[in-house]
């Protein structure tokens, strides 16, 4: 087994006081716009995949983050799904990858497979510690600054077999804190080593406030990191769900939005008040110049059409991200050739 590089954490930590005005950097043509789903986990959840896919597929998503875990088999579960994905759809796959998934000679083996089934876009997380230990087991990448070096190193290797294209790699960021860290500037350190080892997109994890966004896209660039940072949206739906986000990401629920709900006890009115918070938030998020939106489905194509119909009511559509696609060449038309005979 080969070793790899892992970039050392040199600080890259930007002043809390970092002015306004940002450096000169990318000129962006257009916003993205990604979803994620999760691989069916029953045969309840399969029957309606299909019907969730057609939706995204007809909303010209730029990708379709895919993700992996226990729970569906790891990658097997991630490699069979979006071989279903790409043979039915036109989205494009983008297939969560984490260093808990397995040893490094064993990645090795199933990115060999998703490049086999289509996929050229990865998101490359450390993922969770095995419940009780605060490391990973011997032979396991350390970190996703690691993992990415690791698909670079894959992507020159095999050169010839992607005909010289490269493989989209997209990293975790985290506005208000991964729950390990010591504070911003490790943030900061580890987003950077990220870029350094060959990263090209962030996506954002949980974050209640909309200027925690914007605080870490401005740090961010002062601190030399320029790859797009694109904030993650989650449907706020009710009370319950909220507490459930800040269980699993260790942030604590701002009062300000508990209090939206203070009095509601109907589920049909909490749903309508958690959207139009979720709403709220992301037009906000955009104002601060954001390079795209990723959307959390959950596998809930009635609550991702709900969301999409509030940000419509307030002036935010997401067809106009994507371009329309170019008009089909092939097969030829036989239109000219008609046209031509009827003429002759």
């Amino acid at each position: 087994m080969s070793s790899t590089f892992v970039t050392p954490r040199l600080s890259a930590s930007a002043p809390d006081n970092a002015p306004d005005r940002l450096p000169t950097g990318r000129r962006r043509l257009r916003r993205a716009l990604s979803f994620e789903v999760i691989p069916p986990r029953s045969e309840a959840q399969a029957a309606r995949m299909p019907g969730l896919l057609r939706f995204l597929d007809s909303l010209g998503s730029d990708y379709l983050a895919v993700t992996s875990s226990a729970t569906s088999n790891w990658l097997q579960g991630t490699a069979d799904f979006i071989a279903e994905v790409t043979a039915t759809t036109s989205l494009r796959p983008l297939a969560h990858l984490a260093c808990t998934a397995g040893t490094e000679a064993g990645l090795l083996t199933w990115i060999d497979h998703l490049l086999g089934v289509g996929v050229r876009g990865f998101l490359a997380i450390r993922g969770d510690y095995p419940a009780g230990q605060q490391t990973l087991p011997a032979g396991h990448l350390p970190h996703a600054d690691a993992l990415v070096s690791l698909l670079r190193r894959i992507e020159n290797d095999n050169v010839a077999c992607l005909a010289a294209g490269r493989l989209g790699i997209g990293v975790a960021a985290y506005p208000s804190g991964h729950p390990e860290s010591t504070g911003p500037e490790e943030d900061l350190d580890v987003l950077a080593a990220k870029q350094r080892n060959g990263a090209d997109f962030a996506i954002t994890q949980l974050f209640f406030d909309p200027t925690a966004y914007s605080r870490l896209r401005r740090r961010a660039e002062h601190a030399g990191i320029i790859i797009p940072i694109i904030p993650g949206i989650l449907p706020i739906t009710d009370p319950r769900r909220l507490h459930t986000m800040s269980r699993l990401s260790g942030l604590p629920v701002p009062d300000s939005l508990l209090a939206r709900f203070d009095g509601i006890s109907d589920p049909t009115s909490a749903r309508r008040i958690g959207l139009d918070i979720t709403a709220e938030h992301t037009a906000a998020i955009l104002e601060h110049d954001a390079d795209g939106l990723h959307f959390y489905t959950f596998n809930d194509q009635n609550t991702t059409e709900d969301l999409l119909t509030a940000l419509d009511q307030k002036g935010i559509s997401v067809s106009s991200f994507p371009p329309q696609p170019p008009p089909r060449r092939w097969p030829p038309s036989t239109d000219h050739a008609t046209t031509k005979e009827n003429h002759a």
